[in-house]
């Protein structure tokens, strides 16, 4: 009888809530196939754009950049630095410039904007004002980033532009004892140093 009055108090509430979690798991279910269906055709597109960068570089950045304006991770990330690297092989440094902007606005994590950040900065190299560039690159100094001996050489790179040969070399020394670093970044660092008269080796 207890069983029979609880029920009839609180049945429909208990299936209504039954009803309302299977929905929702339906549409949790079904919305993770279509992001890995979105995500499995962004990823034919990807490489089908890749394929015809040997035939039709025009083509291949327009197809690039319905990728990209779709917005499917991580292929629109993707597509975005591969146009501004299309663009800057091709010689349009502003194109290139401006898909590398692209590409950091477009991020949806850190790593993926320090990249975009880095390769943007290398583009500019030339045309940017150097303390510009060396703002930028600040958050990529972090001891956890992952580009971070990267930016330490292009940091180095810029002081020397500035003729700042001493910030050259405390970014350089950091570079040669960074134990993240590759040892060709390594290697380059102590070459450097030893070019302007500092100790290759701590």
């Amino acid at each position: 009888d207890r069983a029979k009055e609880w029920w009839r108090r609180w049945g429909t509430a208990v299936i209504g809530g039954a009803v309302a979690i299977v929905v929702a798991v339906a549409a949790y279910n079904g919305w993770n196939w279509y992001q890995a269906n979105q995500r499995a055709q962004a990823g034919d597109a990807f490489g089908a754009a890749l394929a015809q960068v040997a035939t039709d570089k025009p083509g291949a950045i327009a197809a690039l950049d319905k990728i990209a304006a779709q917005g499917v991770a991580p292929y629109a990330e993707l597509a975005r630095l591969r146009i501004a690297r299309l663009k800057a092989e091709a010689g349009d440094k502003d194109g290139a410039a401006a898909a590398y902007r692209a590409a950091v606005a477009g991020a949806r994590d850190a790593d993926g904007r320090e990249l975009a950040i880095l390769l943007k900065a290398m583009q500019e190299f030339d045309s940017a004002k150097p303390e510009d560039l060396a703002a930028e690159l600040q958050p990529l100094l972090g001891k956890d980033r992952p580009w971070r001996p990267m930016a330490l050489e292009l940091l180095a790179a810029l002081a020397l532009k500035q003729k700042d040969e001493t910030k050259a070399k405390a970014l350089l020394g950091e570079l040669r004892d960074e134990s993240a670093a590759s040892q060709a970044l390594r290697e380059r660092a102590a070459e450097l140093l030893s070019a302007l008269g500092e100790p290759a080796t701590k």
